[in-house]
């Protein structure tokens, strides 16, 4: 095994002690194994005590692996909260994306960490940009129920009408959940009941197959929705 591989599987395991032999005896902080680096493995894992030590011994932040992914997409996309604060107040790169392309923007809105959200937004990310399957951040969102992160990015500019390329609109997966919260929030911010998707449905009909039906189908009635 080579002394790169052994720093990389040691930072998976969280071995901070090898790792920091294997740095001082000349192994570079920047060594990858299968295209990917320590840091992305660690920033992944969730090993806080050897990013910072991988980044204080010279370890590039934004190095990219073969499917595009930098550490702190690894841990935007594993949900690491406190990791991707720690990666955002190094200057990590948010302008990215992997080659689903999907960005950190994406990643934090699908797991509903609105101020992370919002601070990615400040910072310059784009809410219009959509993934290979025509999913925006403000869809993904609305697709797992977060309807304070919907908020902030209809706030930020979001488009509430945004469908990918299934014909779903942000409207139709709340519908389909049930989500009386985004279903009126969307509603509220202009979302139009009359799209149809592929498989030939609305919003309204989304709505009645949800566990809530009968408060869904109210709200999206009020709001013109017909069969």
């Amino acid at each position: 095994m080579t002394s790169e591989e052994t720093l990389i599987r040691a930072c998976i395991k969280g071995d901070r002690a090898l790792v920091a032999n294997l740095l001082a005896t000349g192994t570079s902080p920047n060594s990858r194994w299968q295209s990917s680096t320590g840091l992305m493995w660690a920033a992944m894992e969730n090993h806080s005590d050897i990013v910072e030590l991988l980044l204080a011994s010279g370890a590039d932040i934004n190095l990219r692996n073969d499917a595009g992914y930098t550490a702190l997409m690894y841990a935007a996309e594993s949900d690491r909260r406190q990791m991707v604060i720690e990666l955002l107040a190094r200057n990590a790169d948010i302008t990215g994306h992997n080659t689903y392309q999907e960005t950190v923007l994406m990643m934090m809105a699908r797991h509903g960490q609105t101020d992370l959200v919002e601070q990615l937004i400040q910072l310059g990310a784009d809410v219009h940009r959509a993934n290979r399957i025509g999913d925006t951040a403000l869809y993904l969102a609305a697709d797992n129920g977060h309807a304070y992160t919907v908020g902030s990015l209809i706030k930020a500019g979001g488009d509430v009408n945004t469908a990918n390329i299934g014909g779903w609109t942000p409207l139709m997966m709340a519908a389909a959940r049930g989500d009386l919260d985004t279903i009126s929030l969307l509603l509220e911010h202009g979302a139009d009941v009359a799209p149809v998707n592929r498989w030939g449905q609305t919003a309204l009909g989304e709505a009645k197959k949800s566990f809530r039906a009968q408060s869904a189908i109210a709200l999206l009635t009020q709001a013109g929705a017909t069969d």
